[in-house]
């Protein structure tokens, strides 16, 4: 909830600006904010309102406010009677509903946490107060205080305190061990990919020759080295041919000809050793020992939990096994004619502070442990923190629309704008402003979109307070 310092607010002339009105007040979209002997107060989100409602009306949001939905309340005012504040009361107001003017009754002063009567207080005595926290001395003796003042003016409803719950994580690991790529090393031979054992390089479709020179170290008499022909040496025996990843080889004529221009081939995602399969395989097929990733097919039973969960989308499966997931067996390595691929550790991710960063909560809406929380700041730089149950599986790196979190293979997904679509329902919506305020591309105005200006990062929904608007999106893979 968000209550009031008492000892710091004062109705002075920073805080009305010449007005009987006080800043809290004026802000505050569903009048929830009163003055009661030179202090403001407000709802105390118990709920009871929403308890209470008949028409189940009114619904709690994650922010842990609550606000109307106008579709399903009849403006009975069971909630005004069952406010334990008494802040609650029904307004009036003419609606045109089907072409015709209709009188509709609506509950005001009920708090949706939408922060704006905080960044107003030019004293700092509005503040977000969070029950489960009361360890602390000064937040026990601040709720102590504001629940005196309450009972004192014949307010007696206890405040909520809000339990909080512990989800302990599968894993918690302190860094990740995995293979990297160097691009500006390599150099698009392929060797990497079509080496690998797990087939966990992956990389889009070529046809020509990528200069592996799998072909080279194959031939018994060393007359080929990558596609290039020594036909004084070559007795035509097809081992190259059959080893040939890409079929660019053939036998025309006595001679040993390459039917295909080159062409380079770059790793574009790749296993980063994260273990979401192994944590979501539900016969235990899968295990995590020093980095590697170990498969059992015998136990496997093809249910491709694993397939549905990769982040880098490289586990596939291949006839009666799944294959994708890197062992750490440093094939890659040795092969590598660059010295482009190393063995990386990465450190588990704390906290990012980027200026490009919109706070669009896409990070915490993609992630597969519930590992991010992005603390936003309107006007300001935001923060985006990782807590102990992130396992750097780097899903919101792929799915980040300013690329402000480190992405190891450099895979990314884009929104698929024909197949997305964004909406705002007015019944819902009480004009705060705070996804104009958010917006990275001005594409919003209290509500109303702008699609062909829209990037459907979904910043205005997840900071909407109301649940008001709506976004559907679907991914597609960067070119």
């Amino acid at each position: 909830m968000i209550i009031t310092d008492v000892f710091r607010c004062s109705l002075d002339e920073r805080c009305t600006g010449g007005s009987n009105t006080p800043l809290c007040v004026k802000v505050c979209p569903t009048g929830a904010v009163v003055i009661i002997e030179g202090k403001s107060y407000s709802c105390i989100t118990c709920g009871a309102c929403a308890r209470g409602c008949p028409n189940k009306a009114i619904k709690k949001n994650r922010f842990g406010g609550y606000y109307v939905d106008r579709r399903r309340c009849n403006g009975c005012g069971t909630c005004e009677i069952l406010c334990p504040i008494g802040i609650i009361r029904i307004e009036r107001e003419e609606r045109v509903i089907n072409n015709r003017k209709k009188v509709v009754a609506y509950p005001r002063g009920i708090c949706v946490m939408c922060g704006l009567c905080v960044e107003a207080c030019p004293h700092g005595a509005r503040r977000f107060f969070y029950t489960r926290d009361l360890k602390d001395r000064k937040n026990r003796a601040l709720l102590d205080r504001y629940v005196q003042i309450l009972e004192r003016i014949g307010k007696r409803e206890r405040i909520p305190v809000e339990k909080k719950e512990e989800v302990k994580p599968k894993r918690s690991p302190d860094f990740r061990t995995s293979i990297y790529i160097d691009r500006d090393l390599c150099k698009g031979c392929g060797r990497c990919i079509y080496l690998c054992p797990r087939e966990t390089i992956l990389s889009e479709d070529v046809q020509g020759c990528t200069r592996c020179n799998i072909c080279g170290d194959v031939c018994p008499k060393d007359a080929i080295s990558e596609g290039e022909v020594e036909e004084e040496r070559c007795v035509l025996c097809g081992n190259c041919i059959e080893r040939c990843p890409r079929g660019v080889l053939r036998i025309e004529n006595f001679k040993l000809v390459k039917i295909k221009g080159d062409e380079r081939v770059t790793p574009r995602r790749y296993c980063i050793s994260c273990g979401l399969c192994a944590d979501n395989c539900p016969r235990g097929a899968l295990r995590i020992r020093d980095g590697s990733i170990l498969y059992d097919p015998g136990i496997c039973s093809l249910c491709e939990s694993c397939v549905k969960v990769c982040p880098q989308e490289v586990r596939r499966r291949r006839g009666n096994k799944i294959t994708g997931a890197c062992a750490l067996c440093e094939l890659c390595i040795g092969e590598c004619p660059e010295d482009a691929i190393s063995v990386k550790k990465v450190e588990k991710f704390q906290v990012i502070r980027d200026e490009r960063c919109i706070t669009c909560g896409t990070c915490a809406e993609v992630c597969p442990v519930d590992a991010i929380t992005v603390k936003v700041k309107l006007g300001k730089r935001g923060e985006v923190l990782f807590n102990e149950n992130c396992v750097m599986c780097e899903k919101c790196a792929i799915h980040c629309p300013r690329d402000v979190i480190p992405n190891t293979t450099g895979y990314k997904k884009v929104v698929d704008r024909e197949n997305s679509y964004i909406w705002t329902d007015f019944d819902l919506c009480i004009k705060c402003g705070l996804c104009n305020r958010i917006c990275p591309v001005d594409a919003i105005d209290m509500g109303e979109v702008e699609v062909e200006r829209c990037e459907y990062c979904s910043a205005c929904a997840n900071i909407c307070p109301t649940n008001a608007i709506n976004i559907y999106r679907t991914w597609i893979k960067k070119v």
